[in-house]
Parts: structure tokens; C-alpha cells; sequence
């Protein structure tokens, strides 16, 4: 990112706290918006305004024009106006006591906090005494192209695809501000909290609703009629599950595949089967349970699998939202 001011040009008569009245309604592209952010004096006007925030008191987190400059460090008050004009309206608000941030640029000063858009590193992590739940060896917890994974240190694993090393048990995005250097030092917490929010995610999601956004979500059975999970992952279907549920918000397109069970284990009967199992909590022992569990698809009018669990023969059945019969 540079300092240049290339969306126009400064007037020349900046008066110290003079603001322009050019708020860029006229933008609606996402490019737009993040081309309007790719300036540090414009990131550190969020940074600054992000800062502030205090949560149910509007008057905290307004920010004087004078205090605002200083605090990012641009002695030039022309340029300074000129780069704070370009976020009000999308990003910033400007009140009488000075300005605010708004959601999105909240948001967007969250995502380049966490690391998700800055260059990531690959790492893999001793044993630990976790187990995969396929074969019950020992797992590893890797770190590679902004995903963390769970990793059998013995069999070829669950998942296949093109860019997941042998042995890939699980897949999740994960920001790189959010591992850190847990990978080394605490990989057992890391794979704990990692699959716990999966978990909490598949569950938002299996509810038809998009954990990221809101949006209304839909679920569809992925289902692999020549499935061969016999020499590891099925060449077909990249994983060596007979189906899996292909979930997507309808508004901000986030989304993914997941064993159907890990949607559903806030429901009957699937619930008291993590607690019959000594599961309280929401971790890698919860996602390696409910994705372990054996299933069937079901040959019938709706696309379905079946589990038997300890209160007998469960249909899951996904068609756009997701149904338990028993």
C-alpha cells in the first residue's frame, strides 16, 4: 500500500478540521470500496476510529477531527481531509462531535486485524494425544494455505482434494492472526477451538442460517454413487464419506461441505449421543465423533442418510433445510 492520493487531488485551502462534502454514495462494487481502503492513511483512520469503539455508548467512540489526525500521525490537514472524506459514507460517520466508525468499516479493519488477507506460512505440529477417527492413531495439527487441518499420522485420512496433504482429517479456514504460533506452542488448544467454531458454524448453517452474514443458507446432499473409500479418500468424491451436506448462503455465498451429523448434534437424538459419549463440550472430540459415526444414503424420494445410534436408526434428511426423523 502506498500514501498516494490517487482517487483526486487536495484543494489547496484545507483549513485545519474542514471536511469536503464528496461522500462516495456513488459506490457500490466491493472492488470499489476496497480500492477507496488501499492507503495507510486511510487504513490507520479506521484503525484509529476501530479503537475507540465502546460498545452501547455512541459519545465514546467519536473521535474530534484535531484528535483524529494526531492520533494517526499525519501533520498535513489537507491531505489528512482529503483521505477522510473518501470513507465517509461507506466507512466513517461524521457527527457533530466528530467522527465514527461505521459496521463495514468495522468489519473491514477486523479482517485485516485477523491475517486473513496477509501472506500465510505452512507448519505441521508434533503427535498429539488426539486421535483420528478413522484408524485412532495419532494426529497432527497442520497449518497450510490458510486452512488448519487435522492430520492422521498413519492412514491416508478423510479428505482428498487436490491441495490437502495425505492424511487430512479436516479443513477450516482460519486466519493467520488466529493461530499464531500455536501450531508450536499449544496445538491441542489450537485443534480444540478450531473444530469447536466448525462445529458451531455447522450447526448455525444445518438451522438454515448463514453464520457469517445472516443470510437464509441451503443445504444439499452430495452424495457419490460410485464411492471407494477402500484405499483411502474416494478418488470420485474426494472424500471417504459416502455423502457429505454442500451448504451455501444465498447472500454472501459462504459455505462449505460437512459430515451431516456435525449439523445436527444440537438436535435429538444426536445431542444425548455426544453426552453418552462423556461430550460436554464443543471440540475436536465432537467433530471426530459426529464425523466418524457410520451412515448410509438412503434409496428413496428424498435425499437422506441413516445412522444407528444408541436410540435407534436416525434419517437425516437434507433438501434445502435439514430434517431429523426418527
Amino acid at each position: 500500500m502506498s500514501d498516494d492520493a490517487t482517487l483526486g487531488d487536495v484543494p489547496d485551502s484545507a483549513a485545519e478540521g474542514e471536511t469536503y462534502d464528496v461522500v462516495r454514495e456513488d459506490r457500490q462494487s466491493p472492488e470499489d470500496s476496497f480500492a477507496v481502503v488501499g492507503n495507510e492513511t486511510r487504513l490507520a483512520i479506521l484503525r484509529v476510529l476501530h479503537e475507540r469503539v465502546a460498545v452501547a455508548d455512541r459519545t465514546e467512540y467519536t473521535v474530534p477531527f484535531t484528535e483524529l489526525r494526531e492520533a494517526v500521525g499525519e501533520a498535513d490537514s489537507g491531505k489528512f481531509s482529503y483521505h477522510l472524506n473518501q470513507l465517509l459514507g461507506e466507512f466513517v460517520e461524521k457527527r457533530p462531535e466528530g467522527y465514527a466508525i461505521r459496521y463495514p468499516g468495522t468489519e473491514l479493519v477486523r479482517t485485516v486485524k485477523s491475517g486473513a488477507v496477509a501472506p500465510t506460512e505452512s507448519a505441521v505440529s508434533e503427535p498429539t494425544t488426539a486421535s483420528c477417527y478413522l484408524c485412532g492413531a495419532p494426529v497432527s495439527v497442520a497449518y497450510t494455505n490458510g486452512y488448519v487441518s487435522a492430520q492422521c499420522t498413519e492412514c491416508p485420512g478423510a479428505l482428498g482434494f487436490d491441495h490437502m496433504p495425505e492424511g487430512t482429517l479436516s479443513s477450516i479456514p482460519v486466519p493467520g492472526g488466529a493461530v499464531g504460533d500455536d501450531i508450536d506452542a499449544a496445538p491441542e488448544a489450537l485443534l480444540d477451538r478450531v473444530h469447536g467454531r466448525f462445529c458451531h458454524r455447522a450447526r448455525t448453517f444445518g438451522d438454515g442460517s448463514c453464520p457469517r452474514c445472516g443470510g437464509p443458507a441451503e443445504s444439499g446432499l452430495r452424495e457419490c454413487p460410485d464411492h471407494d473409500p477402500s484405499e483411502g479418500p474416494c478418488a470420485e468424491c474426494g472424500t471417504s464419506m459416502p455423502a457429505t451436506v454442500r451448504v451455501t448462503c444465498e447472500v454472501c455465498s459462504e459455505g462449505g461441505i460437512s459430515p451431516p451429523a456435525c449439523m445436527v448434534t444440537h438436535r435429538a437424538p444426536f445431542r444425548e449421543a455426544l453426552a453418552g459419549a462423556g461430550i460436554d463440550d464443543l471440540g475436536y472430540d465432537a467433530f471426530a465423533l459426529s464425523a466418524g459415526w457410520p451412515m448410509r444414503v438412503v434409496d428413496g424420494d428424498e435425499p437422506a442418510v441413516e445412522y444407528d445410534l444408541a436410540a435407534g436408526r436416525v434419517r437425516v434428511v437434507v433438501d434445502g433445510d435439514i430434517r431429523i426423523l426418527r
